[in-house]
Parts: structure tokens; C-alpha cells; sequence
């Protein structure tokens, strides 16, 4: 996979936890210090639907097509209208069966889980750092979540795995997949 055209790092759930990056990790990253994972989340682009229209090559003339709906990022749109050109605001222009699901609608329900579950008494919200990656303009996120003191030592290796879980999701029709691995 290509790099990232953005990534963040993050280091606990909200403000209210006092979560730092793992030295091994934070020696691997060297980046700026981390944010919330509540934070991270709520930075990542939404997205609305508009409508789109097609030229006519023999009329010259622009039809509107109530079959298909543009995917477009709100704040660049209105940036776009002010004279921005630092990012474009279409993501993708799918069937008009697309539903949008922005990311706070995935990973918010996510937050209460990491708020309230615990791992030996901790809850996960304060053990759990990661990366969020962003790929075609915010329309394809990757996100690693792990959690620190929750490893593995496998027979013949020195250092262990730490656990956690990956999501990828995608403002593709018939793409969002979100799913687990170590």
C-alpha cells in the first residue's frame, strides 16, 4: 500500500485521560505529541451528498441526474467557494443506493466501549494509542487501535506483539468493511 497522504497519531480516549504512548512506540513515531482518539475522530472529513449533473455533448447544455448523488466534504466545499484549491471536496460518485456513513457515526459507538470495558480494572480508553491513516483525500481511512500491556510472546521470538484491532473504511458503494487483527 502506498503512504499515507495524512496520518495522526493518538494516545488515549478523550482529554480526561492522562495516556502516553508507549516508549517503544513513541521512539518509532517521533512525531508531534499525540491527540485523543476522540479527537482523532472527530477531525477526519465528513461527508454529505449533493446533486450531480452530466454535459450534454451535442446540447452543450448541463443535465441534472437524480440517479446519482456526488460524495462531497462539507468544509472544502466551503472553501472551495471562497477561492480554496488545497483539497478537493468530491470524494466519489456513487449509485444513488449509497448510504453515507461519516466517522463519527462508526467510531463514536466505539468510545462508549473503550470508556466502559476494562482490561485487569483499567479501562481500555486509558491504555489504548494508535494511527489513523487517511488515504484519497479522507475518502478511505485506516485506523490502528492498540492497547498497551495487552501483548503476546510468541515461542522463539524475544519481543512481544502488542494486541489491538485495524478498521478500514472506505466512501466506496458496497465497500465499508470494519474488521479485527493482531
Amino acid at each position: 500500500m502506498k503512504d499515507p497522504e495524512e496520518a495522526t497519531v493518538f494516545a488515549g480516549l478523550d482529554g480526561r485521560t492522562d495516556t502516553e504512548l508507549p516508549e517503544w512506540y513513541a521512539e518509532q513515531y517521533g512525531g508531534p505529541e499525540p491527540i485523543s482518539f476522540s479527537e482523532a475522530i472527530r477531525n477526519l472529513p465528513q461527508a454529505v451528498d449533493t446533486a450531480v449533473a452530466y454535459r450534454n455533448p451535442y446540447s452543450d447544455e448541463w443535465v441534472e441526474t437524480e440517479r446519482f448523488n456526488a460524495i462531497v466534504e462539507p468544509s472544502r466545499l466551503q472553501a472551495e467557494a471562497n477561492g480554496g484549491t488545497e483539497a478537493e471536496s468530491l470524494f466519489h460518485i456513487p449509485t444513488d443506493s449509497y448510504s453515507i456513513i461519516n466517522p463519527v457515526d462508526i467510531y463514536g459507538p466505539l468510545e462508549e466501549v473503550l470508556r466502559d470495558e476494562t482490561i485487569d480494572g483499567t479501562p481500555l480508553g486509558e491504555v489504548m494509542f494508535g494511527e489513523i491513516r487517511r488515504y484519497r483525500g479522507g475518502g478511505e481511512v485506516h485506523m490502528d487501535i492498540m492497547f498497551d500491556g495487552l501483548e503476546v510472546r510468541l515461542p522463539g521470538r524475544s519481543e512481544p506483539i502488542t494486541m489491538g484491532v485495524t478498521a478500514v473504511t472506505a466512501r466506496k458503494s458496497t465497500d465499508l468493511a470494519v474488521g479485527g487483527s493482531a
